[in-house]
């Protein structure tokens, strides 16, 4: 019995430290606005204290100029691309459908153009006058 009791304990102790490693993680599901801005943040805080990192470390002479500019330069666009990201969040809307929906609004406002040499057309033309291109009804730029 003793023995029974052994390898049981054994047995549940082997399946408590190795149930971790085989257990699949569930997909994070909508994080909310506070959590990716919490995020966003120590993302560019990071991304700060790499920039100071590296810093110290050309004037120390661990890195040498050109690496140290590569890095810099790479850092900084991460930076950037994180600061656009909360600016958006705060402002609560994407930059990006704010973009695509100006340029629909220039495409529909300056008129319709061909999709083979942008050349603009009227309503009621069927080819294009600059490469002949067949003008159908779905090429309208909007």
């Amino acid at each position: 019995m003793t023995i029974f009791a052994v390898v049981a304990l054994v047995v549940l102790t082997f399946v408590f430290i190795v149930y971790p490693l085989f257990r699949r993680k569930l997909p994070e599901v909508g994080l909310t606005e506070d959590e990716k801005l919490q995020e966003l943040r120590s993302k560019r805080d990071t991304t700060y204290s790499m920039l100071k990192e590296m810093e110290f470390d050309l004037q120390s002479g661990i890195l040498t100029e050109e690496d140290y500019h590569d890095l810099e330069a790479r850092y900084k666009r991460k930076a950037i691309s994180i600061l656009r990201g909360i600016d958006d969040l705060k402002r609560g809307t994407n930059m990006g459908d704010e973009i695509e929906k100006r340029v629909l609004e220039l495409r529909r406002s300056k008129g319709r153009f061909c999709s083979q040499c942008g050349t603009r057309y009227q309503e009621g033309d069927r080819f294009c006058s600059r490469c002949g291109t067949s003008l159908s009804q779905g090429e309208q730029a909007d």
